[in-house]
Order: structure tokens, then C-alpha cells, then sequence
């Protein structure tokens, strides 16, 4: 379902990135002239977070809006405000949803027996629900009111529309919310995670 909002005329957009690029710089720069350094690691994921909610979802997580963290030694780097912020609840869940699943990998079959009491990655995907769960019944509803009902066929390309994110494209082929939640997220997922392989270590 997601190979045609994949193709080589669809990646040559880069106003999204260009855009959100353009921002994580000037507070990169505004950052240095305060005489702090700069995580680079943390300046990639927020711009791939933002980027690529954008590009998903129509809508950006706005992480870079919540500012670059500044060093632990700085007074500053202690503001409620910062950790609070919504991107950053949003990221952080992510990350450490991330980090238990990692963790069920080393103890295999056996991982339940180390969540006996509780769910760790449920508790942790709670702010990542708040953030899009709201954004696919708007995409679902919107796409309902424009008298979309029928459905095509998973095996169906279709030509995808100028100013189209994927979750525009994926409500084509379901409008099953399960579906569209766990797509638009392993993509989330994948498209981060490279980046900040990438990046440096």
C-alpha cells in the first residue's frame, strides 16, 4: 500500500525537508552564539521527527519548536517548561517504547514474565496515541465526507495526488484506524532510526 507514496517523483519534494532544515540550523547557529554546544545527535532526530511527521501525517510534531536541550552543567537545562513541552513527551515516549522492546528481544520467549505486572510498552505508546490518534479520525472523517467509501484492493497502485501525505494515501486502501496507526508508525520508525544511524556517534 505504501510503495506508490514511495516513488522517485514523490521523493524529489523536498520543500518539507528544506523547510524544517532550514530551522535546525538557525537554532543550531543561535545555540553556538550563546556559547552552549550542540547535541548534533539531538538536533537530527528533531528534524527527522518533524520531517517526517510532516510528511506521514500533514501535521509536524514541532520538536524543533520546543527548543534544542541545553548541557546538564548549564541552570538553564533544568526548565519545566522544556520537559513538558509536547514534542518532547512525544519523543521521549517514543524512544523509550523503543528501548522495552529492545529489551523483550534479549529475554525472547520469555519477556512477559518480565512485564508480569505491567505492559511497559503500552504504558510509554500513551503520548504517542494522544498525537496521532486524533490526526487519523480527522483523515478518516475528512475522507468520508468526500463520499470516498469504496475501498481498492491491497495489491492496487494508484496515482498519488499532489499535496497528499501518506495517510491521505494509506485511507484509500482502509480506513481501519489499527492499520493506519501501525503503517504510518513503522514507517515513523524506520525513517528516524536511519537518520540517526547515519548521524554521528
Amino acid at each position: 500500500m505504501t510503495r506508490p507514496f514511495f516513488s522517485r517523483d514523490r521523493i524529489t519534494h523536498f520543500d518539507i525537508f528544506e523547510r524544517h532544515a532550514q530551522d535546525a540550523i538557525q537554532q543550531l547557529k543561535a545555540r553556538l552564539r550563546e556559547g552552549f554546544p550542540v547535541d548534533i545527535q539531538d538536533l537530527a532526530s528533531r528534524f527527522t521527527m518533524d520531517s517526517a511527521t510532516e510528511f506521514l501525517f500533514a501535521k509536524d510534531v514541532q520538536s524543533l519548536g520546543a527548543g534544542l536541550p541545553y548541557p546538564y552543567y548549564s541552570s538553564l537545562a533544568r526548565s519545566t517548561s522544556s520537559r513538558i513541552h509536547p514534542a518532547n513527551v512525544f519523543s521521549k515516549a517514543f524512544d523509550e517504547a523503543q528501548q522495552h522492546l529492545a529489551l523483550r528481544s534479549r529475554f525472547g520467549a520469555a519477556w512477559p514474565l518480565s512485564e508480569f505486572w505491567k505492559d511497559k510498552v503500552a504504558e510509554k505508546m500513551g503520548p504517542i496515541f494522544d498525537f496521532i490518534n486524533p490526526i487519523l479520525t480527522a483523515a478518516i472523517s475528512r475522507n468520508k465526507e468526500a463520499g470516498h467509501f469504496e475501498k481498492l484492493g491491497a495489491n492496487v497502485d494508484r496515482e498519488v495526488q499532489d499535496g497528499e501525505c501518506l495517510l491521505d494515501h494509506l485511507i484509500k486502501y482502509t480506513d481501519d484506524p489499527i492499520v493506519l496507526r501501525d503503517e504510518t508508525l513503522n514507517i515513523l520508525l524506520a525513517g528516524r532510526d536511519t537518520v540517526l544511524i547515519a548521524g554521528p556517534q
